[in-house]
This record gives C-alpha cells, sequence and structure tokens, in this order.
C-alpha cells in the first residue's frame, strides 16, 4: 500500500488553462497534465511552493490556518520567522510587530535569534567532533530534506543530525509555559508563523521526528495583513527607540547567515532548488571533497523568498541587514552549557531522515518489473527527446515510464498524434 504525504496545498481544476508553466517549473517532476485535469504525484511533492508562484491562475491553493483555529488553547504563544520582521521596511522597530501580534491575540512571542545561536555553535562542535560524513547539509529547509528523500537517497545519510532551531524554540517554550502556568502541554498552543509551505508539513508530517513541537503555522502573508494597521498606529504612538528589550535576529533565514553564524571554515551556501541539484549532482560525483559543510536552502536568498512573504526578496534582504545592524542581536549563550546539551542528546534529531518511497514498477513482482522497465525504454527510445511538456509530463522519459505505468497512452505526445 503507497504511503500518503501531506500537502500543504490543493488544485482547483476549473482555474486550469493548461499553460503547463507549473509542469516545466516543478524541481520533482511531481505534476502531470493528462486528460484534461492537473494532478501531482503525492510521493513526489517536496512542497517547495513553485507550482504556487508559478501557475498565473492560481491553480495551486495553499492550506493554511487561521488564527481562530487555535482558540481552544488556553495559552496561546508564537513564534514569528525573522523573515516576518523584514516585511515592513527598514523603519518599523521589531517591538511594534512584537506588540502587534500579541494584540491580535498571542500571549507571548518568542524569539527564534537566541536558540539559532546556541544551535550553530552545537552544529560547530559537532562538525568538530564527527569528522565521517563530509559535506554536511543542513536540514533547516524541510524542502531540501524531502527534495533529497525523493531525488537524492543515496545522500541522506549526509543531512545534519542537528535538530532545527524552530522546532527546538517550540518545545523550549512549550515545556516551559506549561510548568510556569501549571498548564498541561497540550493546552498551550505555539504557533510558528512561516514564510513557505514546506514548514507548514514539516508541522503536519515531519521527516525527522514523530511529532512537531509546534500545534500549526500560519502565512506570512495572513498574519502580515493583521498586524500592519496595528503597527501603523503602534509606531505613531511610541517614538523610535522604547522598548529596546528585544534585539533582532535573523536567525538562519537569509542565505549566507547559518555559514556565518556557524563560522566553520570550508562551508558553501547555495539557494535556488536549480541551483541546489548542481550542488548535489557535485557531490555525487565526488567533486566537493574539501568541504565540510552546505547551507543549502530552496527559495532563492533564503526563506526571504518564500511563497508566503510579501516583500520582494531583495527588498527583505536588505531590510533584514539594516534591521541587524540597528537592532542586532547580542550573542549571550553559555557555551559549556551547550555543549554539555550536545553531548546529552539535546540538539539530536529524533531519528534519523530516510529515503521516501517512491512508486516503482510492482516493487513485489521482479519479473513484471524487468518487462516494465524494458516497455519504458522502448517508448522512451522512440519518442523525441525535446522535453516539450506538451503531452502533460515534464520530460520524455517521465512520460514514457507514465506510458508503460498505464496511466496515459503514447499517442499523447504530439508527435505521435495523426494530422
Amino acid at each position: 500500500m503507497q504511503q500518503h504525504f501531506y500537502h500543504a496545498h490543493q488544485i482547483i481544476q476549473e482555474r486550469c488553462k493548461a499553460r503547463l508553466e507549473c509542469i516545466r517549473a516543478c524541481p520533482t517532476q511531481a505534476i502531470r497534465f493528462y486528460n484534461g485535469k492537473i494532478f501531482y504525484h503525492n510521493e513526489l511533492c517536496i512542497d517547495c511552493g513553485v507550482c504556487i508562484n508559478t501557475c498565473p491562475e492560481n491553480v495551486f491553493v495553499p492550506l493554511i490556518n487561521e488564527l481562530d483555529d487555535f482558540s481552544s488553547f488556553k495559552y496561546l504563544i508564537t513564534v514569528p520567522s525573522p523573515v516576518l520582521y523584514t516585511q515592513f521596511g527598514q523603519n518599523i522597530h521589531p517591538n511594534s510587530v512584537r506588540q502587534a501580534l500579541k494584540q491580535i491575540g498571542f500571549k507571548e512571542v518568542v524569539d527564534l535569534a537566541k536558540i539559532s545561536d546556541e544551535v550553530s555553535f552545537a552544529l560547530l562542535h559537532h562538525l568538530k567532533t564527527n569528522t565521517n560524513a563530509r559535506p554536511l547539509i543542513s536540514s533547516f529547509c524541510p524542502s531540501i530534506v524531502r527534495f533529497i528523500q525523493v531525488n537524492y537517497p543515496d545522500l541522506i545519510y549526509l543531512l545534519s543530525p542537528i535538530d532545527v532551531p524552530r522546532e527546538l524554540t517550540a518545545k523550549e517554550a512549550k515545556k516551559t509555559c506549561s510548568k510556569k502556568l501549571n498548564l498541561k502541554t497540550e493546552e498551550v498552543g505555539v504557533i510558528y508563523i512561516t514564510p513557505c509551505p514546506a514548514k507548514i508539513v514539516s508541522i503536519k508530517q515531519p521527516a525527522e521526528k514523530e511529532k512537531s513541537w509546534f500545534d500549526g503555522a500560519i502565512p506570512i502573508k495572513e498574519i502580515y495583513n493583521l498586524i500592519l494597521p496595528l503597527i501603523i498606529e503602534i509606531q505613531e504612538k511610541k517614538p523610535e527607540g522604547e522598548n529596546e528589550d528585544f534585539h533582532f535576529g535573523t536567525g538562519w533565514a537569509v542565505m549566507g547567515h547559518i555559514v556565518r553564524d556557524v563560522g566553520a571554515e570550508r562551508c558553501l551556501s547555495v539557494a535556488g532548488l536549480d541551483n541546489v541539484k548542481i550542488i548535489l549532482d557535485d557531490i555525487e560525483n565526488s567533486k566537493l571533497r574539501n568541504i565540510d559543510f552546505i547551507e543549502a536552502l530552496a527559495c532563492k536568498q533564503g526563506c526571504i523568498g518564500g511563497a508566503f512573504c510579501v516583500e520582494n526578496p531583495y527588498v527583505a534582504r536588505s531590510n533584514s541587514i539594516l534591521l541587524e545592524r540597528k537592532y542586532g542581536s547580542v550573542k549571550s549563550f553559555d557555551k559549556e552549557k551547550v555543549q554539555l546539551n550536545y553531548d546529552q542528546g539535546y540538539y539530536a534529531l529524533e531519528h534519523p531522515v530516510l529515503p521516501r518511497p517512491l512508486k516503482s514498477f510492482a516493487v513485489n513482482d521482479i519479473a513484471t518489473s524487468i518487462k516494465k522497465t524494458r516497455q519504458k525504454e522502448r517508448i522512451y527510445m522512440k519518442l523525441p527527446h525535446k522535453d516539450c511538456a506538451l503531452c502533460g509530463a515534464p520530460t520524455c522519459e517521465a512520460f514514457a515510464k507514465d506510458c508503460a505505468n498505464g496511466d496515459v497512452d503514447v499517442t499523447e505526445c504530439i508527435f505521435f498524434k495523426k494530422s
């Protein structure tokens, strides 16, 4: 029985005009258009959001939560992605954003920057004490984790075994608040404000643990519309510089910042799945033996390029640089305590990430599998090898496999159609 994977979007069939842009853009070749309908292969989709950004008809609609969905919790905490602060311009004090979040119903706003600094140090310690798997690949971006699960399963062992700052922050917030307020952990809701659909999926169906410490996520664009009027009011009432208790930190949301914060030598940063693919191909071909650590992010420029962001990613990057310069975080954590926590497994993933089981030719029947593989090869040899996607599959090879599986007839290729 094929495993079901949760995905953070749905398809509105009647909107599709068969432009096929999404099919060409999908990095894992998950999308098809057969018999007048658009669909995607459940096991191949990595929720990178490329289809959402690419489709001009908004056929791919995100499945999102709203704030009212979490009203049953007795105490509600939010952990916003640092990207949120970059969406409002350089002159908006981060505290104004935090105050606005409290005004819409969150009791606490928990920052990611401190834990990010701790995890960076733990990751550096891991790199120094574990020299076997190289180059180690960051597991911060869920789409990258799933991209490797689907397209590069032989590289799974290179994924960082260190948990990500957002999950560790949620765990600490939930446990601390439940103890402080004498509440059950399930009565404390911890909500992530996310720049992308992949992090929704990492909460609903994490690849590296049984259950996320988050209780849900709300897209940045949804929160943006709620708090922007409040931020304007707060800025008008209070002079800039008031409430300086909060120090802005970008965390790992901008390309290059994981490498910068980890501080290890022989590192490499790459963003955008097309670029990540080049690097992963190089790893498979043993071309990156002199690299110890790779920061890989699915969205261009990092999380500030996520599908749920409002601001142009290049403007957001500029805002991030200036906000950090103006309200920069103070790195104040106990390195000995972090090292002790590392030794005790506090920062470790609950279990290793495994390759994703993919649909194949009759895996329980070797003879049928060989027969269909040969059939696919025969069909592929007859195809024009133009990868035009006009048949509804992203490439001729993908089309040949679908034909061998019986999903579509070879005559759907326009070069086989009668004039």
